[in-house]
């Protein structure tokens, strides 16, 4: 007997499409989402990989810095409540690496108090926006989504760090002063003494010069008593 050519083989069973997640996150009506893998990003139709989705602020938690949850891996799109977790069925969402600001959690339902979890501060009536990626991040609202009803809040991002104080531009040189003038030595008259006092000092000189070689009266009597 000859093996079926491959020609007659069946072909290969299509996956059937299965609901967006957008839809059973944010609600409304979604066209299904057609995964081609696993990953979180193929739950979504291509609308809403496209332009994102909008969710109830309502809905929406601020999780406490202290905690560190995380999704389980149950092929659903909410986490169910397990055993000490008194959370209610919920998505956490903006947790992985090179996401602002704090983790959230999308909420199946409304609830009044949840431990560890604080409601965003907001309009009653507002919608976040999120985008499709590894997970929901916060995003402008698209322009596409700008009729949408019910107003649009950005949830805040973290301050910036402080940033260090600029230091001042490097002053110029000044430029190089001149040598002070050298004062005159003690042995050479002073510039300020006047042509007249010179004058007078080099008359008493010669005065006391010539009264030194005039002949004294003992040198006239020896003259005497010589002849």
């Amino acid at each position: 007997m000859q093996p079926a050519s491959s020609s007659n083989a069946l072909p290969k069973r299509k996956r059937a499409p299965d609901t967006c997640w957008g839809q059973l996150l944010g609600g409304g009506s979604h066209a299904p989402a057609e995964p081609t893998s696993a990953a979180f990003r193929q739950r979504f139709c291509s609308t809403c990989r496209r332009d994102g989705l909008l969710v109830p602020a309502s809905r929406v938690r601020i999780v406490d810095s202290s905690l560190t949850p995380c999704n389980t891996h149950s092929g659903g799109v909410y986490n169910a409540p397990q055993g000490g977790n008194a959370w209610p069925a919920h998505r956490l969402i903006n947790h992985t690496q090179n996401c602002v600001g704090p983790r959230l959690v999308i909420l199946r339902e409304e609830t009044a108090d949840v431990p560890g979890l604080s409601p965003v501060p907001c309009a009653p009536g507002s919608l976040i926006a999120f985008r499709v990626g590894r997970t929901l991040q916060p995003s402008p609202l698209p322009q596409s989504m700008a009729t949408a009803s019910g107003p649009h809040i950005r949830l805040p991002t973290p301050p910036l760090l402080p940033q260090p104080p600029l230091l001042p531009p490097p002053r110029p040189p000044s430029p190089q002063e001149p040598p002070p003038l050298q004062r005159a030595s003690s042995s050479e008259p002073s510039s300020s003494m006047s042509d007249g006092v010179i004058g007078g000092l080099e008359g008493t000189e010669s005065v006391a010069r010539s009264s030194s070689s005039a002949p004294t009266r003992g040198d006239a009597l020896s003259q005497l008593s010589g002849k």
